[in-house]
């Protein structure tokens, strides 16, 4: 892992790392989706943040889509839309 040293590569996701804000942890498709998970913070809502990272990636799906939710971060696999969409085809629902 990369945060052991010794020279491992720079762009190896981490199962586990620890920030200011907190430890982040991966977790398991079954570990997450415990029916009695307490949230982590029932006042109100958090800020979402969105940021898509680009990873060296030997199976070619080296994009990735990834949610910050307070404390817990989100990634997936993404597949970014190759066919630009026409942005001057504006629609107008007005009467």
């Amino acid at each position: 892992m990369a945060a052991e040293g010794g020279g491992k590569e720079m762009n190896e996701i981490k199962s586990q790392f620890s920030t200011r804000e907190g430890a982040y942890k991966l977790l398991t498709h079954s570990e997450y989706s415990r029916p009695n998970r307490v949230p982590f913070n029932s006042q109100g809502s958090n800020p979402v943040r969105v940021s898509f990272v680009n990873v060296n990636d030997q199976s070619g799906n080296g994009e990735r889509i990834c949610f910050n939710v307070g404390r817990e971060l989100y990634f997936y696999i993404y597949k970014s839309v190759r066919k630009v969409s026409a942005l001057s085809a504006c629609y107008s629902h007005r009467a």
